[in-house]
């Protein structure tokens, strides 16, 4: 039996239905149990737990082969670090406490670096805590997902502009989530599966061409990319409902990105890149499809 944290987002909810596909035993893990409804019709044991109460997830890991596990992003909770710290450490001992010998972690690229990266020091962090286990881990690093545009999609179609803090010349690894979930589901039947392999995407690109070819893709060329003051950044952020303490971390970590310090350690090549284009990405989403 395979235990997934996470089972009704982005990742989660792929894992769970390519394990699916292939016949392994699913326990599919999330706070809410109306939203793991698809994976409980397609099969999957739905479990419902907080992702930071350390003895739901236990009961959840139990008699796990091998779990999926991840730190979600809540872009409305002040008090970003101590709730990643939270989150955690309570994955981490539930882990020990259940038992489980084998762990596929979602993490990023920059993770290894335990300062200077921003949203991604938290990321290390659970890095460390997870190779203390007592289990065989691997974790996954993928590059900046193309999900990521997504808060600011309506905006940018209405106004033909994105802003970002990442400087234009910057060409960065994309990745879909979907890739990231296929990853993680082969990784999580492979008995021999762990240290870290990267996830690239099919490309490096920088903002303003990821920009114009979703632009394109979307039916909507012309849309271009523009990078204000950081300030200027980091008070639209704000207006808009971000926590200014996570404002301040995802501009450090595009410091990080113009810096290079966030970069692909292992180069490209079949195991890094993954098939999916930002432009077979952006027609999938509804709006793509509602147009055609």
């Amino acid at each position: 039996m395979i235990t997934v944290l996470g089972a009704s987002g982005n990742t989660g909810g792929r894992v769970v239905r390519r394990l699916q596909e292939t016949g392994e035993t699913v326990r599919a893990v999330g706070r809410d149990a109306t939203r793991l409804a698809e994976a409980a019709a397609h099969g999957a044991e739905p479990h419902v737990a907080d992702i930071a109460d350390r003895a739901a997830l236990t009961t959840a890991l139990r008699g796990a082969d091998a779990a999926y596990v991840l730190m979600p992003l809540d872009l409305a909770a002040p008090g970003y670090r101590a709730q990643q710290e939270r989150v955690g450490t309570a994955i981490a001992t539930a882990l020990a406490d259940a038992g489980v010998p084998r762990v596929v972690a979602l993490s990023s690229l920059g993770a290894e670096r335990a300062r200077g990266t921003g949203f991604l020091e938290t990321l290390h962090e659970q890095e460390q805590r997870l190779a203390a286990l007592d289990a065989r881990v691997l974790f996954l690093r993928p590059g900046l997902f193309f999900e990521s545009f997504l808060p600011a999609l309506d905006a940018v179609l209405a106004t033909g502009v994105h802003h970002d803090t990442i400087d234009y010349d910057v060409a960065l690894p994309m990745v879909a989530t979907a890739d990231v979930g296929d990853a993680a589901a082969d990784a999580l039947r492979d008995p021999d599966a762990e240290g870290v392999r990267e996830l690239l995407g099919p490309e490096d690109l920088t903002v303003p061409e990821a920009i114009a070819r979703l632009g394109a893709a979307l039916g909507q060329p012309g849309l271009r990319y523009e990078r204000p003051p950081a300030e200027v950044m980091r008070a639209v952020l704000v207006e808009v409902g971000l926590p200014p303490d996570l404002a301040d971390e995802n501009l450090a970590m595009n410091v990080a990105f113009n810096a290079g310090t966030v970069r692909a350690l292992t180069g490209r090549g079949p195991a890094t890149s993954t098939p999916t284009t930002i432009e077979r990405w952006a027609a999938a989403l509804p709006l793509a499809r509602a147009a055609q």
